[in-house]
């Protein structure tokens, strides 16, 4: 072979090489995901459905929640329950806490059925008053989302005489410190029964979702995500709010919410547009680059609307915020699973149109949480 015809085969031998690599690339591009791929920021094209985006829904996408589909019905008992439901694929271990006297028992929630992944992120689920962890890993579906999102998911009871995580001005409780002590403990010692890296999101509804507004507040950047429904949020407590990073956050708020007031109560809570506003400020989005759609339909006649307002465009931190307002939903989790499944509860109006599970999951990740 001389000297002219191996320069050619050796141009040839490397064009293909190239073009192999590119495609390589190109396919692992396309087909692989990233920390968010789980929730709506990833590579890998989902539909709605099956990861919640707004900006799909916006786009007129079908986005109907999904329920049921990763584990059987876990309403439980109309009374607290006394263990989680529990579901095929999912690990349930049992803990304890002691911090200043105070006692939290909480369970962790791990998927089982995905050995080649490693589990996601975390989230911290805290219920409302006088609720517990099993009744909240039944109520809120927490094993459906442990499941399908690949998360650890660990939920405490807060600590008596009056089982609650929030400082509402109706039930004056401990500190928020000495709130905030117990989750750092819950989560120390949850470690010792599985280990997840990756982001760490606190939600929670009522009381709960007081503490996850708080911890959020306190603990960002370590929180990546707060999901904070049917909370009251008092006006002392959102001038407080100044992370020492940001924090993705989604809030749900329902109308005609009598126990967590969505407008204003002068001197006592704060509305929430100006709880929206305030978290999206603290993450530098500007009001001017607020987003707005319609949820899909809800099967509850009882409820005119769900409004979904998000900003992410323009954040200098690159997280964003989000509300849900459910045109008159009560005080409860839009997406909860109750004993008895009626369109109104002694809270309000329920809502199913928005899954504040799964979805909610999602709009944190599509937000940078």
């Amino acid at each position: 072979m001389d000297q002219y015809t191996k320069a050619n085969d050796w141009r040839s031998r490397s064009l293909i090489a190239l073009t192999i690599s590119l495609a390589a690339l190109l396919g692992a591009c396309s087909n692989g995901g990233d920390d968010n791929s789980d929730g709506g920021g990833g590579t890998t094209a989902k539909s709605c459905q099956d990861s919640y985006n707004p900006e799909l829904q916006a786009a007129g996408e079908d986005c109907t929640p999904q329920y049921g589909v990763y584990c059987p019905d876990s309403s439980g008992s109309v009374l607290n329950s006394s263990e989680a439901t529990p579901c095929d694929g999912v690990n349930i271990a049992e803990g304890s806490v002691e911090v200043n006297g105070m006692t939290s028992d909480f369970l962790v929630l791990t998927p089982s059925g995905n050995t080649s992944k490693a589990v996601s992120g975390t989230y911290l689920a805290l219920h409302w008053a006088e609720a517990n962890a099993p009744t909240m890993v039944d109520r809120m579906r927490l094993g459906e989302l442990a499941k399908a999102r690949n998360l650890r998911v660990i939920v405490p009871t807060a600590p008596g005489p009056v089982r609650s995580w929030g400082n509402s001005v109706v039930i004056p409780l401990n500190s928020v410190d000495q709130r905030i002590a117990i989750l750092d403990a819950v989560l120390a010692q949850a470690d010792g029964i599985s280990k997840a890296g990756g982001s760490l999101i606190v939600g929670g509804v009522s009381g709960g979702g007081i503490l996850a507004f708080q911890y959020a507040c306190a603990r960002a950047p370590q929180v990546t995500g707060s999901m904070i429904v049917a909370a009251e949020i008092r006006s002392n407590d959102l001038a407080s709010c100044q992370p020492a990073g940001p924090f993705a956050s989604v809030q749900v708020h329902g109308t005609a919410d009598l126990i967590a007031p969505y407008m204003a109560v002068p001197i006592l809570s704060a509305g929430a547009d100006e709880i929206f506003q305030t978290l999206y400020e603290n993450n530098g989005c500007n009001g001017d680059n607020v987003t707005a759609t319609s949820a899909s339909g809800d099967s509850n006649p009882l409820i005119s609307d769900i409004e979904v307002k998000w900003v992410k465009d323009g954040c200098t931190s690159g997280k964003g915020s989000s509300l849900i307002t459910v045109q008159n939903g009560g005080h409860n989790w839009p997406g909860y699973s109750g004993p008895l499944e009626l369109p109104a509860n002694l809270y309000g109006p329920t809502a199913d149109g928005f899954d504040a599970t799964l979805q909610g999951y999602d709009l944190i990740k599509y937000l940078g949480g």
